[in-house]
Parts: structure tokens; sequence; C-alpha cells
């Protein structure tokens, strides 16, 4: 994994395996996903849902889904729904 975790857009955990996007490169690597999320607490990286790992940063627009969950629009136009479980804070952090 980079050093440069800013330009980190998302780390995405799918069939067991956590990929970390930048801007136009996709990485795979050994973390697990809550080993990321310890990593990056008191950052600008915010858990989204139980599978991925967004850096606020990043965030060009929100959009309110269905069943009270936002949809995240990221800058390199990477879609992501935050579950509801994790909105509140999302806003929190957000200052919304």
């Amino acid at each position: 994994m980079s050093d440069r975790p800013r330009n980190h857009f998302l780390f995405d955990a799918v069939d067991k395996k956590v990929f970390v996007y930048t801007e136009d490169k996709v990485y795979e690597t050994t973390l697990k996903l809550y080993e990321i999320e310890e990593m990056f607490i008191n950052t600008d990286f915010f858990r989204a849902s139980k599978a991925s790992i967004i850096n606020l940063n990043k965030i060009m627009s929100l959009a309110y889904s269905f069943n009270g969950k936002i949809e995240v629009t990221l800058e390199n136009n990477e879609k992501l729904l935050v579950s509801r479980k994790y909105v509140d804070h999302l806003k929190i952090k957000l200052g919304l």
C-alpha cells in the first residue's frame, strides 16, 4: 500500500479480498478492512458500510437514496451507498 493515503479514494472488500482505489488504479492489499479502519481512526477516512471505507476529502456529491441510505460519488466517479448504520456518523463528520 502506498505511503500517500491522501491519494486513496476508497478501500473496498470483495470476496474476502481488500482493494485500494486511487484516482486511476486499483491495488489489492493484504490488510483486513478493520485493520485499515484502525490505521485511519481520527482521519478523513470514514467507514461507509460493512465492506467499504471512503476518503471524505474525495467526495464529489451526495444523494439521499431509498431506505435512508446515502449515495456517495467520489472524484474518480466511483459510486457507493453509505449504509443506514453509518449515515448519522457521516452527517456528523461532514457537519450536515
